[in-house]
């Protein structure tokens, strides 16, 4: 699927979260696979990126490195076009939702100073924030991404299926996109145990490409003028009167 999006032109690509592996699996085996496998995995995506001359999201587990704590961290990966490591964001909302609890294998990450916690990188004039699945239901980590100057939101996922997970998803998708004038590119984890319905928005909210339940591709050409053209006609970035501060 790399290859085929290389002959696509894609310059961006955006896998789902945690690509290597499925959370229903028992914790010893999630540390195993952070500890031994995640860096053979790294090393590949890194020779795919640098192969195929493209910037990668990806999702990776790693060992949290904290005394006594034997969970491991769900991290999005990103990696430049030369292979080289750009930067790791690890997923700040876990999720005990839904009769589900990652917290009892997942660590959260921490806040950092001057919001060092959140995941953000420049491609091609545009600035891009990382969001990790259950990340999506809470608006305000978007909007911390898009006072640090964010127009794309790149949204990485497992969203489990279940009753009206699927309208969640897309609505979710759709409000990120609308109340901060950005595009939103989400990927996600394919049937049966996840929705899958990855798709790129638009800053006005519209549909401009999904690859449905199964495994597949959307590209889409980002414009900075597209967003300029509706930041300008929905200012609502500039009328806001509250702002948003993370919590401690």
């Amino acid at each position: 699927m790399v290859a085929q999006a290389a002959e696509q032109g894609v310059e961006l690509l955006v896998l789902p979260e945690a690509s290597m592996c499925s959370f229903g699996s028992p914790l010893p085996q999630l540390r195993e696979t952070a500890g031994n496998n995640s860096p053979s995995f790294i090393r590949f995506m890194q020779d795919l990126a640098r192969d195929n001359a493209m910037h990668i999201v990806v999702g990776v587990l790693s060992l949290a490195d904290q005394p006594g704590d034997e969970r491991v961290t769900n991290q999005l990966l990103v990696l430049d076009n030369s292979g080289a490591e750009v930067l790791r964001y690890t997923k700040m909302h876990v999720y005990d939702a839904f009769k589900f609890k990652e917290s009892d294998k997942v660590r959260p990450g921490n806040f950092g100073a001057k919001n060092s916690e959140l995941g953000l990188f420049d491609i091609k004039g545009f600035r891009v924030g990382l969001i990790n699945c259950y990340d999506l239901r809470f608006p305000e980590l978007a909007r911390a991404l898009i006072d640090q100057g964010a127009d794309v939101l790149s949204v990485s996922a497992a969203w489990l299926a279940g009753p009206l997970k699927e309208n969640h998803w897309e609505i979710l998708l759709r409000a990120r996109a609308i109340e901060n004038t950005s595009y939103v590119l989400a990927s996600g984890q394919t049937a049966p145990r996840n929705c899958g319905l990855s798709m790129i928005v638009d800053p006005l909210g519209m549909v401009l490409g999904t690859a449905t339940a199964d495994p597949g591709l959307a590209v889409h050409t980002l414009s900075s003028q597209r967003i300029a053209e509706v930041r300008e006609l929905l200012p609502c970035l500039q009328n806001r009167r509250y702002q948003v501060s993370g919590l401690k």
